[in-house]
């Protein structure tokens, strides 16, 4: 497969399978994989880079209009790598949700809850005279 990245910045995202998508679809593409390399850099508190897998199946027997997308992100947190894939005939959505996974994973791993903070304080009543 072909290996691209779509735009030089300070984010690290690397692209297998951008050959099989036409201008439209890398544009919607990069807008949404930096704007989730963001999340996901707050997350782990850590510079990281990203792996964005594509893969467009095409329907039989229709016009070749209908396009299945599945999306594999892959990313290396400190301690180990997490990856999540999503399948949808909507490029948007199919993006969106495998990104959403892959924060879901991430914040399972590295986002700590206080339940102290979120506990009510006892407090006594006070003493009758």
């Amino acid at each position: 497969m072909d290996e691209q990245q779509l735009e030089i910045t300070e984010e690290i995202i690397q692209y297998v399978g951008l050959d099989q998508l036409d201008e439209k679809e890398k544009a919607i593409l990069n807008k949404l994989s930096s704007e989730y390399h963001g999340r996901i850099k707050r997350i782990l508190n850590n510079n990281t880079s990203l792996v964005v897998h594509i893969k467009k199946f095409k329907k039989e027997g229709k016009a070749n209009k209908e396009h299945k997308f599945n999306i594999t992100v892959k990313t290396v947190a400190p301690t180990r790598p997490f990856r999540a894939a999503e399948n949808d005939w909507n490029l948007n959505t199919a993006i969106r949700a495998a990104f959403e996974k892959l924060e879901k994973e991430l914040e399972k791993a590295y986002v700590k809850k206080d339940f102290h903070k979120t506990r009510s304080k006892f407090t006594p009543k006070k003493q009758r005279k």
